[in-house]
């Protein structure tokens, strides 16, 4: 009986331990999104080919940090992140396993040498930040709870469209996308919950000041 207790104690731990090895952390997600040298462009595909087997935190991670950048204030840019944001989040309410996008938006450029200047003032921050990122609230992997992050990045791609009217205001939907993504990625479920915090204020917010637009 001892024998088949410790047998069982000793699958828990092995579980646990597996469980609680981060899939990714940030700084392996920005080192993704930095574009080769010598790249004058900066394709979606070639993030996508690389990242789409690694589920769907790091591919809505891409276009909700794009969109956080000053790239993001191109006429056009948060547009195009929100309706690809919007089209990733619906997949996973549908339950595919790996995402899916049109070959328009595969095809999508941005400036190389801008993205990689970005990504590089950024990763020193980012190797803070992972200090903070641990693998936590696991219940993050529930249907439901899952649902529910993806419905937020769904409404997030939504309201980010005609937000791209007042200018800033798109930042905070993306802002909250890019932290629930990470979420994902790192499987920090706290970290998730803290961009769905900042995804309801954001709706809040946004309503408020497209409300007083169309006044």
């Amino acid at each position: 009986a001892w024998r088949t207790i410790r047998v069982v104690k000793s699958k828990e731990l092995n579980m646990l331990g597996k469980t609680a090895e981060r899939s990714m952390t940030l700084y392996e997600v920005l080192g993704k999104m930095q574009p080769h040298a010598r790249r004058d462009e900066f394709l979606f595909a070639d993030f996508w080919t690389v990242m789409e087997k690694r589920g769907f935190g790091p591919m809505l991670a891409l276009p909700s940090f794009i969109a956080c950048t000053p790239i993001g204030a191109i006429p056009g840019i948060p547009s195009l992140a929100g309706a690809t944001i919007l089209l990733i989040a619906l997949q996973i309410l549908l339950g595919r396993r790996h995402p899916w996008l049109p070959e328009r938006v595969m095809e999508l450029t941005c400036d190389a040498d801008q993205l990689r200047y970005i990504v590089e003032k950024v990763k020193p921050l980012a190797v803070r930040v992972d200090r903070f990122l641990v693998p936590r609230w696991f219940f993050m992997r529930q249907p439901v709870v899952r649902s529910f992050i993806a419905l937020n990045c769904v409404a997030c791609g939504l309201v980010m469209i005609p937000l791209e009217l007042i200018p800033f205001m798109g930042l905070i939907p993306a802002s909250a996308v890019f932290i629930m993504a990470i979420g994902m990625a790192t499987d920090d479920g706290a970290v998730a919950l803290v961009g769905v915090s900042i995804s309801l204020f954001g709706f809040v917010l946004g309503f408020e000041r497209l409300a007083a637009l169309i006044v």
